[in-house]
């Protein structure tokens, strides 16, 4: 049965033009977007009062306004919050009681979930089944607070976003994975208290008393970087901006056949490029709503998602998926023929593999998916944003460099240092794997010679036959 196309509530057109999409509804650019907050409506409330509340919010954060006598400045989240927890009115919170502990967890967890929709972040802002907020814990965990979220709702939408430091950005170096043993911490640690020499200006470590495994951590943390930079490494930090990866070397291509990643979409963008592992296999994240940048709210002081991270996520697109921007010389020839659909050759590859993976995509967020909440089936609207189809195919002769992705450099590096530790995981792989030049031609050799010593036997039993016979 065919889905009938509803026409878009009224207040979707302010709504997007809240959020920085001035050419709304004569540009479709803002559709994805707008669909994807749309279908993370909120079933207890009417679509009318989510998206109401959804432009309180953002008219909310853009017109800042300190006040000077040491109260919460005007664009905080805590001033938000105390206005609905406060307010008599009808609206979305109407069956909780103004000022009680109830309306005020209602009010924070639905703030703090738009806030995760508009920003895209929202795996980020909603709460953990342990009572946690990644975003909270990680802006405590930078300030080096106690994880509450009463004093992080004294800054603003920004201040958040940025003191938490989920979004990649030059000097983030996050990607550094700490032991997760709490064993193995507290021996490195005191392996490294015990051994390395007490820095300059510091006291000897006090062995009179028994420190917990934390401030042990924080203590060799403190040492290493303290005691063990010399100037070699300075210079390796220098080296950062000459680095150069080549875009045929790494892709979403070459991830998928020689590291065994299969690409993930996420609408999540601070997990555009991490490189996950679930139940053994390992998966690319992609952040899949591209449109969103267009949005002048996000890229600006309101949210305050940088812009050259959004343009570097913008650039990522064209050197995964297009490599190989022009093609050989076969494939032009045999364009009429449909070279491409059958050559084995790595831009021939890399081609339809970008056609499938957006075919998948196209298929993932069409409009047949179904949606049920509390019991009412909806229809969930097209996520599919068509700017892919642009940034996957657009023509780019860069390769990976520090300069031109200073944000997401490291977990560039990440990928690449996947790559390069991954091994053939099929046979067939093996013809195909250049990485190690020398494991390339030992393996042809010896595929040829088995192929000779096997005619050389076949020859020989045919013989042995042709003379009985």
């Amino acid at each position: 049965m065919a889905s009938r196309k509803s026409s878009p509530p009224d207040s979707l057109i302010p709504l997007a033009h809240a959020l920085g999409y001035s050419d709304y509804p004569h540009s479709n650019t803002a559709s994805p977007y707008l669909n994807y907050i749309l279908n993370q409506h909120i079933a207890r409330t009417t679509l009318e009062e989510y998206l109401s509340l959804f432009q309180r919010i953002i008219a909310h954060f853009s017109i800042p306004d300190v006040l000077e006598d040491g109260r919460p400045q005007r664009d905080s989240i805590q001033v938000l919050l105390d206005e609905l927890v406060a307010s008599n009115g009808q609206g979305l919170f109407i069956d909780t009681p103004a000022g009680s502990v109830i309306r005020k967890e209602d009010v924070e967890d639905t703030v703090l979930y738009i806030l995760g929709v508009w920003t895209m972040m929202l795996s980020s802002f909603v709460r953990l089944p342990n009572g946690f907020r990644k975003v909270i814990v990680a802006y405590n965990h930078r300030a080096q607070r106690k994880v509450t979220g009463d004093h992080v709702y004294e800054d603003s939408l920004a201040g958040l976003i940025r003191g938490s430091g989920l979004l990649p950005s030059p000097g983030n170096w996050s990607h550094v994975e700490r032991p997760e043993n709490d064993v193995v911490r507290a021996a490195m640690s005191l392996v490294a208290l015990i051994s390395s020499k007490t820095p300059p200006g510091r006291s000897s470590p006090d062995t009179s008393r028994s420190p917990s495994t934390s401030s042990l951590f924080e203590e060799y943390e403190s040492t290493l970087w303290q005691g063990q930079i010399t100037s070699q490494s300075l210079d390796d930090m220098d080296s950062l901006e000459s680095l150069e990866i080549k875009a045929t070397r790494l892709n979403a291509f070459t991830l998928n056949v020689l590291g065994a990643v299969e690409i993930s979409w996420t609408f999540n963008l601070s997990r555009h490029l991490v490189l996950s592992k679930h139940r053994g296999r390992y998966g690319l994240e992609i952040f899949a709503l591209p449109c969103v940048f267009a949005a002048t709210t996000l890229t600006s002081a309101t949210v305050g998602i940088a812009p050259e991270l959004a343009q570097e996520i913008q650039e990522s697109y064209r050197i995964l998926f297009n490599a190989w921007p022009n093609p050989p010389l076969h494939a032009k020839l045999g364009t009429l023929l449909g070279v491409r659909k059958i050559c084995w050759c790595w831009s021939c590859s890399a081609y339809r593999y970008r056609n499938r993976t957006l075919s998948t995509l196209k298929k993932k967020f069409s409009f047949n998916s179904r949606r049920t909440t509390q019991n009412r089936d909806v229809m969930a609207k097209s996520e599919f944003d068509p700017l892919l189809i642009e940034l996957m195919s657009g023509n780019s002769t860069s390769n990976w460099t520090y300069d031109l992705f200073p944000c997401l450099w490291p977990r560039i590096t990440m990928l690449e240092d996947h790559l390069q530790r991954a091994k053939p995981w099929n046979i067939w792989i093996l013809f195909r794997d250049r990485r190690d030049t020398l494991q390339f031609w030992t393996f042809f050799f010896a595929t040829v010679v088995v192929m000779l010593t096997f005619f050389q036997v076949a020859l020989g039993i045919a013989q042995v036959v042709g003379s009985f016979l």
